[in-house]
């Protein structure tokens, strides 16, 4: 709701690999099909409707792996057939769906470049793990979570392998938190990762711009640094009592507590909550998380 934030504060007797399912989940429950194969199903009458130059694009191809990334110079009609002229060519509006990178992609990085041509990575094994068509997880960016901790760790631990069964092959987190950092270009991304040393405010421009809907503060130093910057409707504070800084984290949040509208309960199909771990949750006015 406007005007409404939530605050999710997770105890753990340790932050290895924390972040990573949570920020899987967050990925999982905000997944949201875009990908129509259909004739019907073009993006032709929308794209002739954004400004020229403007907008970097990826075609996302409905009939093979290979894709394109470049500037969106117009959509145009061509030979009685509709089509997308990206970075000088054009590429035909019934084999491709376009996905706006809107964020944190800037448009002057791409500026008098060629189309650059790009494979969409759908690793095997990955069909029953997906909540949606591969194609469709896979080659679309959406920015639904944001990780704020030691990057180089969350990596690793994204690099976990996971199956569906005994059967089928196994893939890394990674494919399903299919992470990015905040300087790399165009690259296709679920989630963003954010260094915990910087300061929140230096992403505050980039972040107002696309709200992702729940930021991960990933270790007790972070929870500390990072509580009121307002990054997103909801926070999820992972803090390790075993941290130095834990019992800190721990008060700075018991601090917000004390001013939440009302506590909200956990929900009932939730797994059971594991020995060792405690989650408080509460809803709060904005600005006052």
């Amino acid at each position: 709701m406007q005007g409404i934030s939530g605050t999710i504060a997770i105890s753990v007797p340790t932050r290895e690999f924390a972040s990573v399912f949570v920020g899987c989940g967050a990925v999982h429950a905000a997944f949201e099909p875009q990908l129509d194969t259909s004739p019907q199903g073009s993006q032709f009458d929308n794209a002739i409707r954004l400004e020229s130059g403007r907008h970097v694009v990826r075609l996302i191809s409905t009939q093979s792996t290979a894709g394109f990334v470049g500037i969106l110079n117009e959509a145009v009609s061509k030979n009685c057939r509709e089509g997308y002229i990206v970075g000088g060519s054009w590429i035909p509006a019934d084999r491709y769906r376009i996905d706006i990178l809107n964020w944190p992609d800037n448009p002057a990085d791409f500026l008098g470049k060629s189309r650059i041509q790009e494979h969409m990575d759908m690793p095997a094994g990955a069909d029953a793990l997906l909540p949606g068509a591969p194609a469709d997880f896979c080659g679309f960016s959406a920015l639904h979570c944001a990780i704020v901790g030691n990057s180089t760790s969350i990596q690793q631990e994204s690099e976990t392998l996971i199956a569906s069964s005994i059967a089928t092959e196994p893939v890394p987190l990674s494919a399903l938190l299919r992470p990015r950092a905040i300087h790399e270009k165009a690259r296709q991304f679920r989630s963003v990762l954010l260094p915990a040393r910087e300061d929140p405010e230096d992403y505050r421009e980039l972040v107002a711009g696309r709200k992702p809907r729940v930021v991960i503060l990933d270790s007790a130093a972070t929870v500390c640094r990072w509580l009121g910057a307002e990054m997103s409707p909801v926070t999820v504070a992972l803090v390790d009592r075993t941290a130095p800084s834990g019992e800190a984290a721990a008060d700075a949040l018991e601090r917000y507590r004390a001013r939440r509208l009302r506590d909200l309960p956990l929900p009932a199909d939730l797994a059971r909550v594991p020995a060792g771990v405690e989650v408080l949750a509460w809803q709060s006015r904005a600005r006052n998380l």
